[in-house]
């Protein structure tokens, strides 16, 4: 009940989706990307927002879309995309484990997160809708690449096909 508290206000999309990914033992990438576009009021599918959200080009290679995303990752993605400032290491190197560090010095994460801890979808909600109701004002920036990368846009094509 307390995690719908964090749900509603930041996600008035689709309800049946937030459900899932809140059961999941393990959230994936797609369950991420699909918070993170929901909370920037446009309307897609999982993979379309795992796209869109790919173009950052902040997750690491060899991930796929349902590989389980870590504090880790979820802690880059929010700090290199929404320009987050930090401290040294984060400036000097921008890299995950930096970001995560930085994330857990300002109270974001519990003491006891590891940074390759695999998110349950009920704690990707929660730091997805955390993130958001401690910064209600940050824009994401737009990504580099103007496109999804070549085996996203033939996944894409033909998933509209299919429709």
């Amino acid at each position: 009940m307390l995690c719908l508290f964090f749900v509603v206000p930041v996600f008035s999309q689709t309800a049946s989706t937030i459900s899932e990914i809140l059961e999941k033992d393990a959230a994936s990438y797609l369950d991420f990307s699909y918070l993170i576009v929901a909370e920037a009021g446009m309307d897609s599918t999982p993979f379309e927002a795992y796209t869109w959200c790919e173009r950052f080009g902040t997750f690491p290679l060899g991930d796929t879309p349902d590989s389980p995303i870590t504090a880790k990752t979820v802690s880059h993605f929010l700090m290199k995309n929404y320009e987050l400032g930090g401290g040294l290491m984060w400036s000097a190197t921008q890299s995950p484990r930096y970001a995560w560090k930085e994330m857990k010095a300002n109270g974001f994460w519990r003491k006891s997160f590891d940074p390759d801890r695999q998110l349950s979808g009920r704690e990707t909600v929660q730091a997805v809708s955390k993130f958001f109701d401690e910064n209600p004002d940050i824009v994401l920036r737009e990504p580099p690449t103007a496109a999804a990368s070549h085996d996203n846009r033939a996944l894409l094509l033909q998933d509209k096909e299919e429709e």
